[in-house]
């Protein structure tokens, strides 16, 4: 009887032991689960981050929109739509304005300081005096646009398509005009001092002039825009 009475202590110890053990080994589950990355990416989605971060632009519509003098400054604007808007003296001065249609939009006085240009469509638009001064106008097409007094001076205007332009009394001083397009331009008056021109076309242009001496302003009996 001694004997029987003692082995039933020993199987409650090893019970015991064993629940303990595998409390233990669930807990250490729960904490291994808890930390894979397959429980987060539940949240955020690793393959989704990038687009999260960098989202793809939407082109704003500025299609015939009557803005006088309104204020475009620093706006990433890439390939937004100014076809035929009303919009002189606005100003665009460091815009992103990359691929931009600016078709037949009337922008005198516009202000395009330091702005990102390259690849617009300046085409049939009414640029009189508007200012350029330092924009990168990089493939920038101002095809049969109207551009009298207006203002280049430094601006990057490598393979820009001036042909059939109103360039008159233009200032072009110290552009980078490699490879531009003056074909068919009216440059009376126009000033190119100190520009980068010697691969750009002129071919049947009309009132370059050759020195390196800026233009005289025109005589009291002169007509500007002629």
């Amino acid at each position: 009887m001694s004997e029987s009475d003692d082995t039933p202590s020993q199987p409650n110890a090893d019970h015991l032991s064993l629940e303990d053990e595998r409390t233990f080994l669930l807990e250490t589950h729960r904490t291994w689960k808890r930390t894979q990355p397959t429980e987060q990416s539940n949240s955020a989605p690793l393959d989704k981050q990038p687009m999260e971060e960098f989202p793809p632009h939407a082109p704003k519509d500025f299609f015939q929109v009557d803005r006088r003098k309104a204020d475009f400054r620093h706006q990433d604007l890439r390939n937004a739509n100014f076809q035929e808007a009303y919009l002189p003296g606005a100003d665009f001065e460091g815009a992103d304005l990359r691929g931009a249609n600016f078709h037949g939009a009337n922008l005198r006085s516009a202000r395009f300081h330091r702005s990102q240009l390259a690849w617009a469509n300046f085409s049939q638009a009414d640029l009189i005096w508007a200012d350029f001064h330092q924009a990168e106008l990089r493939g920038a097409v101002f095809h049969h646009t109207t551009l009298r007094g207006a203002t280049f001076v430094r601006a990057l205007a490598q393979g820009t398509n001036f042909s059939s332009t109103d360039c008159s009394y233009a200032d072009f001083r110290e552009a980078d005009l490699h490879e531009a397009d003056f074909q068919q331009a009216n440059l009376n008056g126009a000033s190119f001092l100190n520009a980068k021109t010697a691969t750009a076309n002129f071919q049947e242009s009309q009132g370059r002039q050759e020195d390196t001496t800026p233009p005289e302003p025109p005589s009291s009996n002169d007509t500007l825009f002629s």
